[in-house]
């Protein structure tokens, strides 16, 4: 038995996902779904399934609501003691065949304490079909001033080759397949909002004893745009405070990052973390030195922003200092008649690159930002790199003849 972990917050995606997720699945009958629907009062798109005895579901007045984490640790109140657990969004798309290919994915990973996890590929609600794509692994970009990490997808290279899993560094919260157990090991922190669930993850399972892993195909489909669904922030403003809402967002988020630095040891303050602590398995330097983090310090190592397979190598503390990335600000110039629109511009890559080519930054810009409608010519970013940033590269993409002419501005 599968249970199958889903935190659903006024989205419209969720029916069809769980639609899906049966229609696709070899083993439909083996699944069992635990829900946390935070919905409006006469909302009953759900109501086919509550006589179901695969669903478990507790709705929850949005206003009720205290954040994603918090409904994460609701569901794992749901949790029937199943074999295996996937944690998924409630905004996705499946491959025929799904959970067949992560049961043989765990039993390939062999390890005793498996985590199957990445970020999934892309689909666009409303579309029959999902886009052909291979899979991901999940690479850090940088620290935030709030203590989190920001992560972004690398295509895995020559995945056509693999046949097994490989080695990651980071869970996804938003797909992640493993043991049922995990829901009684890592207990989800209520108090946690939003930002940061990612790195706790990772970083909790693995002191717990998991292992992680990325797997070698795509067979889920994410929907990243968050576009037609409101977003529990937007609800739960301060302007709400006196009438519907108990806390607006904003002030949740303060305790989560001061609780999300605590245990990931950047700081030290009075929030008592309590059982929504590390693991005794692996330390705290286990898991440092197996991703190429300094939390104390914020900064990464060069593999690990460069997405290399773990661990991090490296034979001595003078190699381990070296390895370590930097922040650089840099201003950025460039000439809108240089980004080439045309009728069907998909996006406009922003790279910034060292003096031997290395990519050290990526921003896709849409065709409706700032940056690809020529309302701006200039920004100032921050890019963490051990190397120093020597260009920018421009480069428009065209929905239907690719990748436009390529500029390069030195810096």
């Amino acid at each position: 038995m599968i249970f199958i972990q889903i935190a659903a917050y006024r989205d419209p995606e969720l029916v069809p996902t769980i639609r899906d997720c049966l229609a696709k699945a070899a083993y439909p009958n083996d699944l069992r779904f635990g829900i946390c629907w935070q919905t409006e009062e006469n909302d009953r798109c759900l109501d086919p399934f509550l006589d179901s005895p695969q669903f478990r579901i507790q709705r929850v007045p949005w206003h009720e609501s205290k954040g994603l984490c918090w409904a994460r640790s609701e569901i794992q109140k749901l949790y029937g003691g199943e074999e295996l657990t996937l944690q998924l969004d409630s905004h996705h798309r499946f491959a025929p065949g799904w959970d067949k290919f992560l049961l043989e994915s765990l039993e390939a990973c062999g390890s005793a304490k498996p985590i199957l996890t990445t970020y999934a590929g892309v689909y666009e609600p409303g579309k029959s079909e999902t886009p052909p794509s291979g899979p991901f692994k999940m690479v850090a970009d940088r620290f935030t001033p709030s203590g989190t990490i920001l992560f972004r997808p690398h295509h895995i290279r020559d995945w056509e080759a693999l046949s097994a899993p490989i080695p990651a560094r980071f869970v996804s919260g938003h797909f992640f397949f493993t043991l049922g157990k995990h829901c009684e090991e890592y207990l989800y922190d209520p108090q946690l909002y939003f930002a940061g669930d990612e790195i706790s993850l990772s970083i909790r399972s693995y002191t717990l004893g998991y292992d992680l892993f990325h797997p070698h195909r795509n067979v889920v489909w994410h929907e990243y745009t968050r576009a037609g669904r409101v977003k529990h922030w937007d609800d739960h403003t301060a302007k709400q405070a006196d009438a519907a809402i108990e806390m607006p967002w904003h002030e949740r988020d303060v305790v989560s990052k001061r609780r999300l630095r605590k245990m990931l040891r950047e700081e030290d303050n009075d929030e008592a973390i309590g059982i929504y602590g590390l693991g005794t398995v692996r330390s705290h330097g286990d898991y440092e030195r197996y991703a190429g983090i300094d939390f104390g310090r914020r900064l990464l190592q060069r593999e690990t922003v460069e997405g290399k397979d773990p661990p991090c190598t490296y034979t001595n503390t003078v190699q381990w200092e070296a390895g370590f990335t930097h922040e650089h600000r840099v201003p950025l110039m460039w000439r809108a008649e240089d980004i080439g629109l045309c009728d069907d511009l998909q996006f406009v890559y922003f790279g910034i690159e060292d003096a031997n080519g290395t990519v050290l930054h990526r921003h896709d810009a849409p065709p409706e930002s700032p940056e690809a409608t020529g309302v701006i010519e200039t920004k100032t970013i921050t890019v963490v790199a051990q190397s120093k940033p020597a260009k920018l590269v421009l480069w428009p993409v065209s929905r239907s003849r690719g990748w436009l002419r390529r500029t390069d501005y030195p810096l």
